[in-house]
């Protein structure tokens, strides 16, 4: 989809196929979803409470782990400058947002598709509203946006990043995160791969495609790392399990005779952190 080049089966998913680039090194999900069905999933009262197959299992449950996280993340955007504004897209119930304001970032804001997602953020008095960048007014603008696992839902990236550039001031920065189809977990999982998530997860990015992407849109890549987030042992070999079952059943069943389930250790989760800059002939 980025350069025009011949595309190749990677996986059968069911009824779509990911299809993959060589060229350019970015996988596709076919057929796509239309708009109207993305709509209809990301504003499902059960994407958050539901089943990670499809949005996550249980985001309040995991709250601790996901704040963990986020700190860990904001403390990389941060190595780059201070931030005085802060845009989230797809900020859910504001996990990250909270992360900042505590530390210290004067001016947070976020926008979500979801309003259960939405009402839960500005209960703890967040300034977040429904939609995406298109909702957000042209000013004022911000020193930096994020976007944690939302780049993946996006069918047309280079305009809709143009949109988040057009928000940021000069000089501005980006934070992403998104599944790494390069990583070595996406390759021993193959087509159990947990990031595989049809038809939500609309395309697939490596290293390669990312900064195309990106630079297609604007931006120039500062920092590009493997990434990883915190979670519960009892977490962790469930994932295991759905990739390699003999080995993750019996470890699953170990955890829980030492009654270890809610010991928290960091893992690698086969996304790729990426901080990106507002090109110097755009400042």
């Amino acid at each position: 989809m980025l350069c025009g080049g011949a595309q190749r089966r990677r996986f059968q998913l069911g009824t779509h196929t990911l299809a993959f680039c060589d060229a350019c090194r970015i996988g596709q999900l076919a057929p796509l979803p239309s708009g109207e069905e993305l709509a209809a999933l990301y504003a499902s009262p059960a994407y958050f409470s539901g089943s990670d197959r499809l949005g996550y299992a249980d985001y309040v449950h995991d709250a601790p782990q996901l704040t963990r996280t986020f700190h860990r993340k904001l403390a990389l955007l941060l190595r780059h400058g201070a931030v005085e504004d802060l845009l989230e897209i797809g900020c859910g119930p504001g996990y990250f947002l909270r992360a900042a304001r505590a530390a210290g970032v004067p001016r947070v804001v976020g926008v979500d598709r979801n309003p259960w997602a939405v009402e839960a953020a500005r209960r703890d008095g967040l300034d977040v509203c429904i939609g995406s960048i298109d909702a957000l007014p042209p000013q004022p603008r911000f020193d930096a946006a994020v976007m944690l696992d939302v780049l993946e839902h996006v069918p047309e990236p280079v305009p809709f990043l143009r949109a988040v550039r057009a928000r940021l001031r000069p000089g501005g920065r980006l934070l992403i995160m998104t599944p790494n189809l390069a990583s070595w977990l996406a390759r021993v999982s193959g087509p159990r791969w947990v990031s595989l998530k049809v038809p939500e997860h609309v395309l697939y990015y490596t290293p390669h495609s990312i900064r195309r992407v990106l630079a297609d849109a604007g931006f120039a890549v500062r920092t590009l790392r493997p990434t990883g987030q915190y979670v519960t042992l009892a977490f962790l070999l469930d994932r295991v399990a759905r990739v390699a079952p003999a080995l993750g059943r019996p470890l699953a069943a170990l955890v829980r005779a030492l009654r270890r389930e809610r010991a928290v250790v960091y893992v690698s989760n086969g996304s790729i952190d990426v901080v990106a800059q507002i090109l110097p002939s755009d400042v």
